[in-house]
């Protein structure tokens, strides 16, 4: 599907989520963007426009989102992880819910905050050595015979 791509506002800019209008999602949901020109995708979570948001980002000097069915406000960093996106263009993109586990930790994984990335990474990190230590735990415990 085509979408015209609008620059996230200032509080929104560093934030993991994109605005988008689609009755097939449920609020808050985690979806997988795909560019359909050159393959990149990011995972993100993707918020339903709503009346307060548009007030607040039609005001003047800003483009004005005209049909909330085919746009898309998203930050710059998500923009570059889909092929540098240029703003007021349109680009086809694929948009599919993605909020299994997996999903999530993608999102993580691609969140525009640091602190994020790390924190996931630490915890993945985390989980591998825990399942490490217990099956060494559980192999001692049977090679000893007890």
């Amino acid at each position: 599907m085509q979408y015209q791509i609008f620059a996230a506002l200032r509080d929104d800019a560093h934030q993991g989520w994109v605005w988008l209008q689609d009755a097939s999602l449920p609020a808050r949901c985690v979806v997988k963007i795909t560019n359909q020109a050159n393959g990149r995708s990011i995972y993100c979570e993707a918020l339903q426009f709503e009346q307060n948001f548009l007030t607040a980002y039609n005001k003047p000097p800003r483009f004005t989102i005209k049909d909330t069915g085919s746009s898309l406000v998203i930050g710059a960093w998500f923009r570059a992880g889909l092929g540098d996106l240029k703003t007021e263009s349109e680009v086809s993109l694929s948009i599919k819910r993605c909020s299994s586990s997996w999903g999530q930790f993608k999102a993580c994984t691609h969140h525009p905050q640091i602190v994020v990335r790390l924190a996931i990474w630490l915890g993945g990190i985390g989980l591998v050595l825990g399942l490490f230590g217990l099956a060494l735990g559980v192999w001692s415990q049977v090679a000893s015979g007890c």
